[in-house]
């Protein structure tokens, strides 16, 4: 229904005004009990094979949405009823931003992408906070990440002046208990052409700050989608050395130079590609990720997630967890569930007995072959 019918209606409406209205719906009906019953009905799935328990937060099933698409949090129970295993929301500044010029989003349909250019817009930490407290209740039961945007405000601050402002939301995060986990976003390619932090250099004094911070909250990290995997496993160097148990891989794809454009774009269409161009390059570093640092490091994969079989491929390179946002819109919401369901058989064909029984697994038969 939603590839037959909505979505070539939606397709005709620019992609920012979808989105805003997206945010409007979203936010009157989930208050509504048997609402969130019937979209659950419709779409979740979960299964016992599909729950793991990572770093003593429950998740029911792997399937996460990134942050980007709820910058303000305010979405919670519509995700956990669509049938998401988790939410990354934000990302989030202390203070409120306004974000970039409209447009936000351009979509590139037959590349499988959008190219996206929001910057940091959010509502600041004051208002994003509430919003999580008020619908804390209706989902104890799915785990929620914050993610903190590591920028800076104007093109006059210091890099200094940016450490300083995602400590200070990073602490309100810890200290007004807003989230199960963080992910620092050191990678955000939609604010400029300046990523001072996807340096190893100036990554080690951000984490050198952060590790002074009392936590009690897992920490990730939000890595650049990077073509040189030397350049990344500099980065992956840096973060084993502080107080970081996860990365998220991997951001968009900044270069347009790096994707193999479908249809025409023009010069003045700002922003990174999210979707099917940066599927290659993510597996890529997850495999080398998990190939080096999987007894350390836990992983979330990200990047062109459109069926089972790519969530799949992930977990067996080495992704514990996925999260998703492109895939949803090009196919629909329903996708999640369908994933998840498509997984437990994939997993059954494959004799893994649970989700954490795949994960690395091409990594394990090829020692069994060696």
């Amino acid at each position: 229904m939603y590839k037959r019918i909505i979505k070539p209606i939606l397709f005709l409406m620019s992609p920012d005004f979808v989105h805003r209205m997206t945010m409007v719906m979203g936010r009157a009906v989930q208050f509504f009990a048997p609402v969130r019953a019937l979209l659950r009905k419709w779409w979740r799935y979960d299964h016992p094979n599909l729950s793991q328990n990572i770093f003593g937060i429950d998740f029911k099933n792997p399937v996460g949405l990134s942050a980007g698409l709820d910058k303000n949090v305010e979405l919670v129970p519509l995700m956990e009823s669509v049938g998401f295993g988790f939410e990354s929301g934000g990302s989030v500044t202390l203070a409120p931003r306004k974000g970039n010029p409209h447009p936000w989003f351009h979509r590139l349909p037959k590349t499988g992408s959008l190219v996206i250019h929001a910057g940091m817009a959010n509502k600041g930490l004051d208002v994003i906070g509430k919003n999580i407290k008020r619908n804390r209740p209706k989902v104890l039961a799915m785990p929620l990440m914050v993610s903190v945007a590591v920028v800076s405000k104007t093109t006059k601050e210091t890099c200094d002046d940016a450490i300083i402002d995602a400590r200070n939301t990073t602490l309100y995060v810890l200290q007004h208990k807003l989230a199960q986990a963080i992910e620092i976003n050191i990678s955000c390619p939609n604010v400029g052409d300046d990523q001072p932090f996807t340096e190893p250099e100036m990554l080690e004094r951000l984490l050198e700050s952060l590790d002074s911070l009392e936590r009690h909250v897992p920490f990730f990290i939000k890595m650049p989608n990077l073509k040189s995997i030397r350049k990344f496993d500099a980065l992956l160097k840096v973060i084993v050395r502080h107080n970081i148990q996860g990365v998220t891989i991997a951001n968009l794809v900044k270069n347009r130079k790096e994707v193999d454009l479908k249809e025409p774009l023009a010069d003045e269409v700002k922003g990174g590609f999210s979707g099917l161009p940066t599927k290659e390059r993510s597996l890529a570093l997850i495999n080398h990720t998990y190939n080096k640092y999987h007894d350390k490091l836990i992983i979330i994969g990200v990047g062109g997630i459109f069926s089972a079989e790519d969530a799949y491929e992930k977990i067996k390179a080495g992704a514990n967890l996925l999260a998703m946002i492109t895939g949803v819109i090009f196919e629909g919401p329903q996708l999640v569930g369908q994933i998840n369901k498509q997984l437990v058989e994939l997993l059954k064909r494959d004799g893994y007995r649970s989700i954490s029984d795949a994960v690395g697994a091409n990594h394990k038969n090829l020692k069994k072959s060696l």
